[in-house]
């Protein structure tokens, strides 16, 4: 069994990709050899021929009242499998460890447990989804704990470009079993997503301690919102304060709480969403969109919101001028009074419970 260094994580990951990539062609319907890039003044711009650009079966799915779609992640399939993380021991595995080989392990070591699968559709070199408990078949829909869950992948990758991606039902999810997107921007000739390099407003700052002194206080690393100057509609949760290394796991949690907060709002409101993580998973930006009706540029994700547009037409490759690109982003948002809402409603519960 095959166990990978945390210094070796990521060329390691990249060079199993690579290999899968070369192995298994057929398992990948878009060919990132096709795939071209180009600077779109603070933006970047990807094109493939092959690259999606109709709805998904379930991209007007509303939350309350979706069918399963009959593609899942099978953890058996050798083909579409790349390697597993131990969130625990933050190692890298190729092959998930047999029964026979895990004489110590429970139940709680097997949940630490989490597989990065091939992307079918990848923009870049090593972009791949991480699915969390795979074998429950859980929607995609995420809480507080699985966010605050798929935040330990940054432990794997610190100091790299790696970011996270999450698209939900009605934000052009094809798949509608639980997966994160795993990026490396380094591969696409980036440090930051555009929108990491935006402006921020500050909306409120919270300690997360309690105002009833009869409640007990779960957290100690509060949180700030802001809302980003940028053409999509954006609202970015970070610590409240510089984090140690020892401190990141709370950070985390204290992140991934108020996020649950957020994310719950969205579906109980049905408001398709998409979410980019990075800061070494100390900041989460989170889009409430729009549901896409219009395919002419691309099938927009998070990859677009963060100011990686992605298309499959060469006329929008050779003409889209920046104040185009501003004005699809603008489109994939939410209008102004969802957005209203739900800023006002995070930052009044946040205020109605917290000092």
């Amino acid at each position: 069994m095959l166990i990978i260094k945390m210094s070796e994580n990521l060329d390691i990951v990249i060079d199993l990709w690579n290999q899968h990539y070369q192995e298994l062609a057929a398992a990948f319907r878009l060919k990132i050899e096709r795939t071209q890039r180009k600077e779109l003044g603070q933006y970047r711009l990807l094109y493939n021929d092959e690259a999606p650009h109709t709805p998904s079966p379930i991209t007007g799915t509303a939350f309350s009242n979706f069918e399963d779609t009959a593609e899942f992640f099978n953890t058996q399939d050798t083909n579409t499998v790349l390697c597993w993380i131990d969130f625990d021991n933050e190692e890298i595995m190729k092959e998930k460890p047999s029964e026979e080989s895990k004489e110590i392990c429970d139940e709680e070591v097997e949940d630490s447990l989490h597989p990065l699968f091939i992307n079918p559709v990848p923009w870049t070199t090593g972009h791949v989804y991480l699915s969390l408990f795979p074998d429950e078949h859980l929607p995609q829909a995420i809480s507080t704990e699985l966010l605050t869950l798929a935040l330990n992948t940054f432990r794997l990758f610190r100091g790299t470009s790696m970011r996270l991606g999450y698209d939900s039902l009605g934000a052009n999810t094809d798949t509608n079993h639980l997966h994160f997107d795993v990026i490396f921007l380094n591969e696409i000739g980036l440090s930051q997503f555009p929108i990491e390099k935006s402006p921020k407003t500050l909306l409120l700052e919270s300690t997360l301690q309690h105002k009833d002194v009869d409640e007990i206080n779960m957290f100690t690393v509060g949180v700030r919102l802001f809302q980003v100057e940028y053409p999509a509609k954006c609202l970015v949760i970070t610590p409240n304060q510089e984090v140690s290394d020892a401190a990141v796991s709370e950070a985390s949690e204290s992140i991934g709480n108020v996020a649950g907060m957020v994310v719950n709002y969205f579906i109980e409101n049905n408001i398709p969403h998409s979410i980019m993580m990075s800061g070494n998973g100390l900041e989460l930006y989170i889009f409430p969109r729009n549901f896409q009706s219009a395919f002419e540029i691309g099938k927009a994700s998070f990859l677009d919101l963060s100011g990686v547009g992605c298309t499959y037409e060469r006329t929008v490759f050779d003409n889209l001028t920046g104040p185009e690109f501003e004005d699809y982003l603008k489109a994939l948002s939410c209008d102004n009074e969802t957005w209203r809402k739900m800023s006002s409603y995070i930052q009044n519960l946040l205020s109605s419970l917290y000092f």
